[in-house]
């Protein structure tokens, strides 16, 4: 089960899906745990009001079609999604032998559903398809739900996670209807939109009662992270680098709740674990653990410094479905404590990152804000790695973010 979202097809496509993969019956195997960003290692173990169920690994539940065809997204019974696919890959195989730069189109997807039977009712799916000359077109599989908005077009949804996304969106286009016009030129209404849902998703995943109780996400089985992906008629954009950043309020004190960093990357070339080119999440977790920090330092240099970092590597579900059983990722839960070689590859020369998502928590609700720079030099934030520490700078504009916030929120 899962939850994927289709937003604004007709003028702006965005596709929107969760990484978290369950199945029925209790976890056979012998270790019993997996990493998920917002809550750390928990059980793979859980029960819901149909039974038990665990939670198999995380990975990515979309597909990049081949020659800039567009891009689709699963959601439902993984293995039948999985033959589905198997049945696609070999009708493109067949199809490009022929003619190398051919597009892959609804006729070419259709005819492989109609090959599957009744198993094509055990999954949805949700995508858009490119012509090569310019035109969109959403491609729509079973769909859960059906959203008429008037900020973000039509928006379809599908998987165990619709009520709560769909509630989200809907909240969300009430919320844009009183912005007369929309003031930022390097971000889109409906690409503010898909990273506000993914950024405020994983914010609720860190809720100690996730998956105790009904209504939350892992007892749901949706959950774990989310990404989001822009499909514009040059290809498909994936999800950027981000941070988000959480704060909480109380009794009249700051506390560090959660930070983590996410990228879309790639396989090193050559690697015979990972099959061909394919986008790879990143998600690294700087805080886990609640923090108290001086006020002060929202006015001076706002930064934390970390002496270990924890992360998880989430790729195409479909993988593993056909790994080889003596690959060290036979068992696809990629996730531990960030080796000292990675973190100085990846930030000794320090990384900027234009996007931060913040999530601050005062007086029992939350406040959420986005800041976006298309100019590095003015990225709201600044990752570095040097004497076996990491330190995650903010800009000015962030701490004084915080503190109007916090300010306004506590009168």
């Amino acid at each position: 089960m899962t939850v994927i979202a289709l937003i604004n097809p007709e003028n702006d496509p965005h596709l929107i899906a969760d990484c978290l993969i369950s199945a029925d019956g209790p976890d056979m195997r012998k270790s019993m745990s997996v990493w998920v960003p917002s809550l750390g290692l928990i059980p793979t173990d859980w029960h819901d009001a149909d039974g038990p169920f665990h939670i198999a690994r995380m990975g990515r539940k979309t597909y990049i079609l081949k020659n800039n065809s567009g891009m689709l997204a699963f959601a439902g019974d993984c293995r039948s999604a999985y033959e589905f696919w198997v049945a696609l890959a070999g009708s493109i195989e067949t199809k490009l032998s022929y003619q190398p730069d051919a597009l892959i189109d609804a006729d070419t997807i259709d005819q492989a559903l109609m090959g599957m039977g009744r198993t094509a009712g055990a999954f949805h799916m949700l995508g858009v398809l490119l012509d090569g000359k310019g035109a969109k077109r959403a491609y729509i599989h079973r769909p859960e739900a059906t959203i008429t908005t008037k900020n973000f077009g039509t928006c379809y949804l599908a998987g165990s996670g619709t009520h709560h996304l769909r509630h989200q969106i809907e909240t969300e286009d009430e919320r844009f209807a009183s912005i007369e016009e929309w003031p930022w030129t390097h971000i889109s209404p409906t690409e503010e939109l898909a990273e506000s849902l993914c950024s405020n998703m994983l914010y609720y995943e860190s809720d100690i009662n996730n998956g105790r109780k009904p209504n939350t996400p892992i007892h749901d089985r949706f959950g774990g992270f989310y990404e989001w992906y822009s499909i514009k008629s040059a290809g498909i954009k994936p999800t950027p680098p981000r941070i988000d950043l959480n704060i909480l309020v109380k009794d009249d004190a700051l506390y560090l709740t959660r930070l983590h960093f996410s990228e879309s990357t790639h396989p090193p070339a050559g690697n015979p674990n990972f099959k061909g080119s394919q986008v790879i999440l990143k998600v690294l977790t700087f805080c886990l653990r609640t923090q108290e920090f001086d006020p002060h330092r929202l006015f001076d240099n706002l930064a934390f410094t970390f002496e270990q970092v924890e992360g998880v590597l989430i790729e195409r579900f479909f993988n593993h479905y056909d790994r080889d059983a003596s690959s060290p990722l036979a068992d696809p839960r990629i996730s531990g404590i960030v080796p000292a070689d990675v973190l100085q590859k990846d930030f000794g020369h320090g990384l900027s990152v234009k996007r931060v998502r913040l999530t601050v928590s005062v007086n029992g609700y939350a406040v959420v804000k986005g800041v976006t720079e298309s100019d590095e030099s003015l990225a709201p934030a600044r990752i570095q790695y040097a004497n076996g520490q990491v330190s995650v700078a903010f800009s000015e504009k962030i701490g004084l973010l915080i503190a109007d916030i916090v300010s306004r929120h506590l009168k």
